[in-house]
This record gives C-alpha cells, structure tokens and sequence, in this order.
C-alpha cells in the first residue's frame, strides 16, 4: 500500500496533512500520537469510511478512492464498533463473509470453537476482552492484506491480551501480509512492531525502524559540573529530561565522532540507557517542536 498525500479536514480543522506513506509486506507497523492527532480518522480514511479532501492511496498499482473494488484488500474496524452491538456473532460473521471473498471459513470456525465462542452470542452481551478477541478472529479470517487495527489491546487483560497478539503475530508471519496498529500503549508496541510511524500536528514523521534504530541511536544520562545545558546537547539532541545537572539525551546517529564532542564537555558521568519506544516518541515531538524536518 502506498499512501500518497492524503490530507483531511474535520469542521474546519485540518487532521491529516499531506501524509505519505507506504506499507511494506510482511510488517507490523505501529501509529503513534497522541490523542487528537488523527491516528483514528487516518484509518478510517484509508479505509473508505471518510472520504479524503486531497491525495491517493494505491493498492496493486491501482488508486483505491477511483477503484474500490481493491478495498476488500483492507480490512478495519473502528475501535467503538458501535453497530455491531445488536448483532450475534454470526450475523457479523456472514457480513464479513459477504465483503471478503477469501473468507478463511476453516480458520474461522477452529478459532471460535478454541476460544468456545457460539454464533448465537450477542456482541454487545460478551466481555471486552472477548470482543477485541473475535475482531482479531474475523480480522484473520478475511485473509485482508491490510490489517487496520485500532487499539485492539485496549481494556483487554493480560490473559486475552497475550492470545489477541498471539493471533496476530502468527497471522502476520504466515500470509506474509501487513497490519497497521494505532494504539497509546508505547510499551506494547516496543516489542511488537517492526518500524513505527509518528503522527503529530497534521502530519506524519517518516518511519523509524526499532532494531535498526536502536543499534544507532543512544540514550544518554549526562552529569555535567554544572546546571548550565551544553549547546551541543540543546543543539544536536533531543533532550528527554533535565534534573538539575543530570540530563537524559536521544541521540538519532551516534557515531564516535558525536562521542568525542560529548567528552570534550568533561561530564562526570555518561551513562548509557535502554531506549525504548517511549522515548522515540518523546524525541519525536522535540524535533517536531524544534522544527526538524524527519
């Protein structure tokens, strides 16, 4: 899937702004802001339930918003899911059949007899937990190339959280396929996704890569002699913290050249830090702040 300078507008505020994108095959890609900055509209916009102002999305060489047949590429469900309140779950069953033509009905069938989940249940009538669980059993089930995931571990406990991702990551690895999760839960993502793109203001960081980033990025704890930030820091980094002369530093490239200029400053002490996707994001907004084009 590549996104091509999707912009939208919500009651005269501009959400998305020219956002560009392509989603690799084979990824798990998780979207990240905070609340208020598009993360849901940016889904439902890909998935036809909002129409864009500006901009393309293409699947197979061929622009979606012109040929919506290649929809049933992309599967979504919108994290409130309100109108599958009143309906059992096979009555949201045959709707999915009837949209997806690669229904997966042999999986479908294994995955609600294991969780011992009955087509007469009413959705509205089962626990969180197992609804988010059978979104990701219908999910599975319409073999979608794209996966459009918002915040499917919201509310669920750990013990439905563990199977909900476990039936995503099993998915994933078997059909080589895609899913894009937007969620507030930077720990979860930390071990999950393969790159993680960050919205923020209307617009869309380019992503970054975890493994890859965390084998050239750094997070530093600095003690210098004095209160006083060094501009090379203010300068070059993205400051995560300061606590009187104890300063926590993102450092994107870190080479030995940055570590000579680090040691020419004389701090007390340089320690390094485990980086995690938390403090990404927090770098993220600094640039953002700063102005950095990303």
């Amino acid at each position: 899937m590549d996104v091509k300078g999707v912009t939208k507008t919500i009651q005269h505020r501009l959400v998305l702004d020219h956002i560009s994108f392509s989603l690799p095959k084979g990824e798990i890609i998780g979207l990240v802001g905070r609340n208020g900055t598009g993360k849901t509209t940016l889904l439902r916009t890909l998935a036809g339930q909002y129409l864009a102002d500006e901009g393309e999305v293409w699947i197979q060489g061929t622009n979606i918003f012109v040929s919506p047949m290649f929809k049933e590429e992309i599967f979504y469900i919108d994290e409130k899911a309100n109108f599958f309140a009143s309906y059992t779950l096979e009555q949201l069953a045959m709707f999915y059949r009837s949209v997806y033509p690669q229904f997966d009905e042999t999986s479908y069938q294994q995955l609600m007899e294991r969780y011992e989940l009955t087509k007469v249940m009413r959705f509205k009538a089962i626990s969180k937990g197992m609804q988010g669980l059978f979104k990701m059993i219908l999910a599975i089930a319409s073999r979608a190339t794209y996966l459009l995931l918002d915040e499917p571990f919201d509310g669920l406990d750990v013990i439905i959280r563990k199977e909900v991702i476990g039936l995503l990551v099993g998915y994933i690895e078997e059909s080589g396929h895609t899913a894009l999760i937007a969620s507030h839960d930077l720990d979860e993502l930390d071990h999950l996704v393969d790159r993680v793109f960050f919205l923020n203001g209307a617009t869309l960081s380019l992503g970054y890569e975890l493994e890859q980033t965390k084998v050239q990025a750094r997070k530093l704890q600095l003690v210098f002699k004095t209160k006083q930030v060094p501009a090379l820091l203010t300068e070059q980094t993205s400051i995560l913290s300061v606590q009187g002369r104890v300063i926590v530093v993102f450092i994107e490239q870190y080479t030995e050249e940055f570590a000579q200029k680090i040691n020419a400053l004389e701090p007390l002490l340089v320690e390094e830090l485990p980086l995690n996707l938390e403090d990404l994001f927090m770098a993220n907004v600094h640039s953002m702040q700063k102005g950095d084009v990303k």
